[in-house]
């Protein structure tokens, strides 16, 4: 395999029929042998997705000081490296290579104050501050948490050979990391790692020369920055839930081109203390307790994300 499949996401809405279409079988096998797709037909405005990425990268051109107001160390919410503004090596993806030369800013879906972690308010700049960024991530976040997320669970629980909303209670009031990452020119990239959550939607800032490389079947190879789709990635948590079947699947980023790059990943994760259960055990796997360690990985032990250490290619 030299590049993605892509799958529609409005083909896999068509549940007319209980074992699905053809995308839905597409999805399967997508997933069984890569774990990494394009999606298409997605919904979500491309001016929207141009208008964040510019508002994103004037964020990122304001002095240190000012990015450095909302840093984590000022969030409130649990655990405060969750949310918020962290600067050049300021995380570290993969233990092997060392703090990842990229800024990146976190925010999550907007909550009462809780005890519960991940849960909560962002301390994020106004529009005087940084004209634009919260209101169109936020905009954004909305039309993916609403027009995307749904339907896709549904296409994979279909693909799973489930009915179409068995993964539904499991997310009424889900997770959300959602990160905007600026890496800068000739020298950004993020280590070796997978992902946590159940999968990962990834908007791409669109270039020619692509920067995302991802451990396909038969090597390492790079994900061409295709416009009008996003990026699909499987996470560690849907590898537990099919008890290995389905497998998170390792990339990194290498950016050398001239230019900064703008990424926006929204990590998606189920309700908080979902009780995973692998399929055909009778085992269960806490995801905030998977991610609490995830977090403790990356950001206190530095040893990297999800499945980094693994990872010898």
């Amino acid at each position: 395999m030299d590049s993605l499949p892509i799958i529609s996401l409005e083909k896999l809405k068509d549940l007319s029929s209980p074992s699905g279409n053809a995308e839905h079988k597409q999805l399967y096998e997508t997933c069984l042998e890569h774990g990494f797709f394009y999606l298409k037909d997605h919904g979500i405005p491309s001016e929207l997705v141009q208008k964040t990425i510019e508002a994103s990268r004037h964020f990122f051109q304001l002095p240190k000081e000012i990015k450095q107001a909302y840093s984590q160390d000022k969030q409130t919410v649990y655990p405060q490296t969750s949310r918020g503004y962290s600067p050049l090596y300021g995380e570290t993806l993969n233990g092997q290579t060392g703090a990842d030369p990229k800024e990146l800013f976190d925010l999550g879906l907007e909550r009462p104050p809780s005890d519960k972690p991940f849960t909560g308010s962002t301390l994020i700049p106004d529009n005087k501050v940084a004209p634009g960024f919260a209101s169109y991530h936020y905009q954004l976040q909305e039309e993916i948490i609403n027009k995307v997320v749904p339907p896709l669970l549904q296409g994979l629980a279909v693909a799973l050979n489930k009915e179409p909303h068995w993964f539904d209670p499991y997310f009424d009031d889900p997770i959300l990391i959602h990160r905007v990452i600026h890496y800068p020119p000739h020298l950004g990239s993020a280590g070796k790692h997978t992902d946590t959550g159940i999968f990962t939607i990834l908007i791409q800032e669109y270039f020619s020369d692509p920067s995302l490389r991802i451990y396909a079947q038969t090597g390492w190879i790079y994900a061409d920055c295709l416009e009008n789709t996003f990026v699909i990635n499987l996470g560690d948590m849907l590898q537990y839930w099919t008890n290995g079947l389905l497998v998170s699947t390792a990339h990194e980023v290498i950016h050398t081109l001239p230019h900064s790059r703008i990424s926006i990943p929204i990590f998606v994760f189920p309700n908080h203390n979902t009780l995973i259960q692998p399929m055909g055990t009778d085992k269960t796997i806490n995801s905030t307790d998977v991610m609490l360690d995830n977090f403790q990985s990356i950001w206190v032990d530095k040893s990297g994300s999800g499945r980094a250490q693994e990872l010898k290619q």
